[in-house]
């Protein structure tokens, strides 16, 4: 019989980005993860665990490092994918260097005997690389260390673990094209156009869309959720942002690419499908050769409304309202989770309201801000036993059922879930040590005239990069007892508090 474990699994740790240069409350630098000395400590703390009857591990689900938040020099730009492997090395190791207090912990778990599993995501998908993966071997050279890199889930016992991009399409890696890619990388052989690795849909959004925005609102991959808070808001605080932002429309039209045929199978032999075929119109002049699909508007008031957006965005907006209605409203939070059906049409007018305000002042935009976030009145993004989208708890079911799996765990999404499938297995996700923001609640409800004041004070710390007061860090873990024969007898998801909560 094997020995029983203590498994401590965390993910979506985003440990990359610049520190602040300056001490001012605003300056951010540009980091989601500010809380690397707590997160060193809870490694810390698990080094210090006795090395008892059970076996202790350390699981770390998912985007451990965040190469989409370094930015490059000379050209300094915002890459979706560091294909030099040099330039990859060398950004690890500046990684490193800055938290070099995280990675000697790291260093320290392993000399004291217990284990550490790495699980790859989509924003260290670099790490795969053959002369980068050397590095971090290198770094945490030790018969504890293991890596899972080729897509793989990890099973401990009647537990599955894996990041959760898989069943996202913005998110899906190409496995089998990063396989090829490493293949020649591993032999120092020429790589030619039809081998290159193509990045994710959602690594082009972080490198062409949010990371420039990001350079003056540094809320924008912090406000949950982010297609009816974070849009609307930066469309109340800089109109002219819908250019940038009609850039997701050939991002789309990539991830639309990338489908399952179930729940949680690929559609052919790799994660990535042929289905989604481009349409042969091009959007805009500056789209990096990418087209997006038609819109199938087939109501006259619908393609009317198409129409007017794509005369503001100058471009088939069809897609960009669709994901803005579908995706966000009317799939997977019907039936009043969102919002009543009045509430959702209103909310979707003030977006529209936003999308064609001109040069007016942020004050007469505030009332169309406010009726496109008002959706969020009974919003559950923060409830731990509700998933929306529901395509995570969909592909934890079949997956649960197809393998006789207790326990699914993913990471990605950045919000902390336990609750139950109808298999009667247990759906959980293990958050991120990641800051996240949360829609000021006391400016939800209540006439327009009693919230207005709030509402414009969010939007000014919001633009001037305040947002301590708002900040959510909630950093979790979850814990798996494993008896050896292979039974999870326990499993918990459970805050971080200090030392005492291991």
């Amino acid at each position: 019989m094997s020995r029983a474990r203590q498994v401590y699994l965390i993910s979506d740790l985003h440990i990359g980005g610049a520190y602040p240069e300056s001490p001012h409350l605003g300056d951010r630098g540009f980091r989601i993860c500010t809380r690397a000395r707590e997160l060193a400590q809870f490694v810390d703390v698990l080094a210090e665990k006795p090395i008892g009857a059970a076996r202790i591990e350390l699981v770390i689900n998912g985007d451990f490092v965040d190469f989409l938040a370094e930015r490059r020099a000379p050209p300094a730009e915002w890459s979706p994918f560091l294909a030099r492997p040099g330039a990859a090395v060398e950004t690890l190791r500046e990684i490193v260097a800055r938290d070099r207090p995280l990675f000697d912990a790291l260093g320290k778990l392993l000399a004291r005997g217990h284990r550490l599993t790495l699980v790859l995501g989509n924003h260290d998908i670099e790490l795969a690389l053959p002369q980068v993966r050397r590095a971090l071997e290198d770094l945490l050279a030790s018969d504890g260390f293991r890596f899972l890199y080729d897509g793989e889930a990890y099973v401990i016992g009647d537990a599955l673990i894996e990041h959760g991009n898989r069943y996202d399409e913005f998110n899906v890696v190409d496995h089998d094209r990063l396989r090829e890619y490493r293949s020649l990388l591993s032999r120092r052989q020429p790589i030619g156009a039809e081998h290159e690795f193509e990045a994710p849909a959602g690594s082009r959004m972080v490198a062409e869309v949010i990371n420039p925005i990001k350079e003056r609102y540094k809320f924008v991959d912090l406000l949950k959720p982010e297609v009816d808070a974070t849009i609307p808001l930066l469309l109340a605080l800089e109109p002219g942002l819908r250019s940038k932002l009609a850039r997701v429309l050939p991002i789309a039209a990539q991830a639309s690419r990338h489908t399952l045929r179930e729940d949680a199978l690929p559609s052919r032999g790799g994660d990535i499908s042929a289905a989604g075929a481009l349409a042969a119109e091009p959007v805009g002049g500056d789209m990096g050769g990418m087209h997006a699909p038609a819109s199938s508007a087939a109501d006259p008031e619908e393609r009317r409304l198409d129409d007017a957006l794509e005369k503001v965005l100058g471009a088939e907006t069809g897609p960009f309202l669709s994901a803005l209605e579908t995706d966000s409203r009317l799939v997977d939070k019907v039936g009043g989770d969102i919002a009543s059906g009045a509430e959702m049409l209103s909310g979707v007018a003030g977006l529209l309201s936003l999308l064609v305000s001109g040069s007016a002042s942020l004050e007469t935009r505030l009332p169309a801000l406010l009726r496109a976030v008002r959706v969020l009145q009974t919003d559950r993004t923060f409830d731990r036993d509700f998933e929306a989208p529901s395509v995570y708890t969909r592909a934890a079911e079949q997956l649960a059922r197809d393998g006789g799996f207790s326990h699914v765990i993913f990471g990605h999404t950045h919000l902390a879930r336990d609750l139950p499938l109808a298999s009667g297995a247990r759906y959980l996700n293990s958050g991120t040590w990641a800051d996240l923001l949360q829609f000021p609640k006391d400016i939800l409800s209540g006439s327009q005239s009693d919230v207005r004041d709030k509402l414009r004070h969010f939007c000014e710390d919001a633009a001037n990069s305040r947002l301590e007061r708002y900040i959510v860090f909630t950093p979790t873990f979850v814990r798996l007892d494993v008896t050896g024969d292979g039974r999870v007898a326990r499993a918990e998801l459970l805050d971080y508090t200090g030392p005492e909560s291991l």
